[in-house]
């Protein structure tokens, strides 16, 4: 049994833990049968575990072993529906292809094995490692890298106007603790989003059992729990046996880092880069492209001279996903080109390209939230990159996205509630969006619209 659109299989229930919050002093916070089932827009609870977690502690096999996981398992095979995976009923009725479409057994990248779903094993953990992070992404959060809470304090101390600016409103989370944190004196050093307890153990302890780790941070490679998992697989000899994919900014690629990488069976892994130059630098602040790309060719040299000469050589696939927003949209063909020339005649290097919606899709630096004019000229760059017509380059998603939003009334408020948004984070950081901005996304923000 396979993913159809005639049936109701996924691969991930029969085989993984989405394990994406753990919350210091308290464990797993969140659990799921995949991390697209617990988006917020979705249902943060979709399994009804919550309660189970904060009150029993329930170790990764009893969960997946749980009596929701097997009635879930089960509604699979009979080609029933159930509301746990609402985000992809949702996406199918709608045309599109859902997550459980583009799950795989979890030893795909490697072997032929056969999967059999009639023996569920929890082969795979995907983690989120907390928030713990060196960058200050213009479409982030402070819950998602501490070092925004530098921009968040200084909002709060300068009353900056950040309402309806999601993530932060600071004038809406008065009362709120998280809000106390995040304007505090040592928010942007503070990490809460990961727990060294019995659950932790336990996973260390059945490491060989796992096929796959699946790692999110924060930066994924800064993050204690990456770094110590990674090491406790090579030092177990599990990494054998193990396909290593995380998702990662790709500022840290260290020697150290990739010659632990070298040492697992398969490694998969998602690189964050939205432009290139300086806007680059504005969008993922205060990092320098030059610095980046002697990262990512760091990992992509090492790796390559590494296996060059040996009789057994593996491949290693680096995704390239970038998220489209006013930022950088009229920009992405650069990155395009820029990616590909990074990759190109290295046999080893196997890689996509993909355009991800900004979440949530209502933020004010949403494209949607552009005039025509604009978005038919980022259209011109869509177009542009998709008549390559290369495999694994996806833009045809985000080509309907805003030929979709062609038809929206586009009033004087969107144009300064986006405003609002840049030059909160223009003042923050002593930037001015004109030095970094397309000229096209500079005009439509200091031209009022009639409405």
């Amino acid at each position: 049994m396979k993913p159809e659109k005639d049936n109701t299989f996924c691969y991930f229930p029969f085989s993984q833990l989405a394990l994406k919050n753990w919350w210091k002093d308290s464990g797993i916070t969140s659990a799921a049968q995949c991390c697209n089932a617990i988006r917020p827009e979705n249902n943060n609870d979709p399994l009804n575990l919550n309660d189970e977690l904060y009150n029993s502690s329930p170790t990764a096999t009893e969960i997946f072993n749980s009596g929701i996981m097997n009635e879930l398992r089960q509604s699979m095979i009979n080609g029933e529906r159930h509301t746990a995976c609402d985000v992809c009923w949702k996406t199918e009725d709608t045309g599109g292809n859902s997550y459980r479409m583009f799950s795989n057994p979890p030893y795909s990248y490697s072997t032929n094995e056969v999967f059999d779903h009639n023996e569920p094993k929890l082969q795979v953990i995907d983690f989120g490692f907390g928030e713990n992070c060196n960058l200050r992404c213009r479409m982030c959060h402070p819950g998602l890298s501490n070092k925004l809470r530098k921009d968040y304090k200084y909002f709060v101390d300068n009353n900056v106007d950040t309402a309806g600016v999601y993530g932060w409103d600071h004038n809406l989370q008065e009362d709120n603790s998280m809000h106390e944190i995040y304007a505090s004196q040592t928010g942007h050093n503070d990490v809460y989003g990961f727990d060294r307890n019995h659950q932790w153990q336990d996973i260390l302890d059945n490491i060989h059992n796992l096929r796959s780790i699946k790692a999110t941070g924060g930066e994924t490679t800064l993050t204690e729990g990456f770094k110590e998992l990674v090491d406790h697989a090579l030092a177990t000899g599990a990494n054998k046996n193990m396909t290593l994919e995380f998702h990662t900014n790709a500022t840290k690629f260290t020697n150290d880092l990739v010659s632990k990488m070298l040492e697992f069976e398969y490694c998969h892994v998602s690189l964050s880069i939205d432009a290139t130059d300086k806007a680059y630098e504005y969008i993922r602040y205060p990092m320098k492209w030059q610095v980046l790309k002697n990262s990512v060719n760091n990992l992509i040299t090492k790796w390559h001279d590494h296996f060059e000469d040996k009789t057994y050589s593996k491949e290693i696939a680096l995704d390239l996903t970038c998220v489209f927003s006013v930022y950088n949209a009229h920009m992405l063909h650069d990155l395009f080109e820029w990616w590909n020339d990074t990759c190109n005649n290295k046999p080893l290097i196997k890689t996509s390209f993909y355009i991800d919606k900004m979440w949530p899709d209502d933020k004010f630096t949403a494209v949607h939230n552009l005039s025509k004019k604009q978005k038919l000229e980022i259209l011109d760059v869509l177009y542009k990159i998709d008549n390559y017509n290369m495999p694994n380059v996806s833009v045809t998603h985000i080509i309907e996205y805003v030929k979709n939003s062609l038809a929206l009334t586009i009033t004087d408020a969107h144009r300064k509630n986006m405003l609002k948004e840049i030059t909160a984070f223009d003042l923050s950081r002593g930037e001015f969006y004109g030095d970094f901005v397309h000229p096209s996304i500079v005009e439509y923000l200091e031209t009022p619209i009639k409405d």
